[in-house]
């Protein structure tokens, strides 16, 4: 049985298992031009066709990252779980 509260390393209050999102700003630009040359490549058929919701649908998660951990409530401090 897995637990679902631990006891933070920092300051000893109670922790809990929650998920954090973390963004890429500069990954996140080369995701929308490589929708948007995607979007070209769908007019070139028959290859373009493929090509391009192949890079639509890679372009689609490009710069976010999200990952499971535990967080603290009180002090903020969090760290990765299995």
């Amino acid at each position: 049985m897995e637990k679902t509260k631990l006891d933070c390393e920092k300051c000893g209050t109670e922790m809990n298992k929650t998920s954090r999102s973390e963004h890429n700003y500069g990954l996140q630009v080369l995701g929308v031009i490589l929708f948007i040359v995607g979007v070209i490549c769908l007019f070139i058929v028959p290859i373009g066709t493929i090509i391009g919701v192949i890079l639509m649908i890679l372009s689609a998660r490009l710069g976010f990252k999200k990952s499971k951990v535990w967080l603290c409530n009180n002090c903020g401090y969090f760290f990765n779980r299995a």
